[in-house]
């Protein structure tokens, strides 16, 4: 082949493969890891959704309606994704993005679906909420941003997150049902990892703030009761009548460990 249709082949290929290779037979093996790029290539697109009001009126119903738009939250253990236990993928009712895997999904006792991570970054966005006062970490999907809950830092491990979720603004497909959502989603977090995203800062400092000053104020008030004697209690043993006189000390302590793993978590990588 001279150097022409070498150049000609490759401005083909270039403009537009399968153009190129119309005709030419393609393996099952090569077709199959083609379907699987093509796969993971449009569920890595994190598309975004957008509707008036009214549109979302006609397409969702009012509880629905109430949770995603409205960000109101269903009553406590309401929703039958409380009890889904098949492997699957939980989808925003709003717009069918795949948010959550269903083997991230564990029993809180909130009453609300539980996760501790959802599929990736690409799937949720995680915003500030005021809405309580004290700051929360908002979840929403990412394509409609539809509300979703909130994220919580008293989840099981590898994350140590609970994104607790209403499980109205969801719903839940089988992998048996959409084998190829579950092969995208299952591309999607060999990709991303076992790693929780970073929530927003403005979402973290508050509490590490308060978690420090609670423990302040318990061991101040430690030291200030029992003085030097605080030491004794310690080199010489505690005895039975003397345990009251630490609860203050244990409390503090409690809250101080608390805002050291905040901030190890804002410094340390969360992978």
């Amino acid at each position: 082949m001279n150097h022409f249709l070498q150049l000609t082949l490759l401005a083909c290929l270039s403009l537009n493969p399968a153009w190129a290779f119309q005709g030419i037979p393609i393996s099952p093996v090569v077709r199959g890891l083609s379907r699987k790029a093509a796969l993971v290539s449009v569920a890595l697109r994190a598309t975004s959704v957008e509707k008036t009001e009214e549109e979302w009126k006609e397409i969702l119903d009012p509880d629905q309606y109430n949770v995603l738009r409205k960000e109101g939250t269903e009553a406590p253990w309401s929703s039958p994704l409380n009890d889904v236990k098949e492997d699957g993928v939980f989808r925003c009712a709003g717009c069918n993005s795949p948010l959550f895997p269903s083997n991230s999904k564990f029993e809180s006792g909130s009453g609300w679906p539980s996760f501790y991570a959802p599929i990736d970054s690409d799937a949720v966005d995680l915003s500030v909420d005021y809405k309580m006062v004290v700051p929360r970490t908002e979840t929403a999907c990412k394509s409609c941003k539809g509300h979703l809950g909130h994220v919580f830092d008293d989840g099981p491990q590898p994350t140590g997150k609970r994104y607790c979720m209403n499980g109205v603004a969801m719903n839940f497909v089988s992998n048996a049902e959409d084998p190829d959502l579950a092969e995208s989603v299952s591309q999607r977090l060999k990709i991303a990892g076992p790693g929780a995203i970073e929530q927003p800062l403005m979402a973290v400092l508050p509490g590490l703030a308060l978690d420090a000053i609670v423990a302040g104020l318990f061991i101040t008030s430690f030291i200030d009761k029992n003085g030097g004697n605080g030491l004794e209690l310690f080199a010489n043993g505690v005895e039975a009548g003397q345990l009251l006189q630490l609860i203050p000390l244990g409390i503090g302590a409690f809250y101080a460990a608390s805002a050291l793993r905040g901030v190890a978590g804002l410094i340390l990588p969360s992978n």
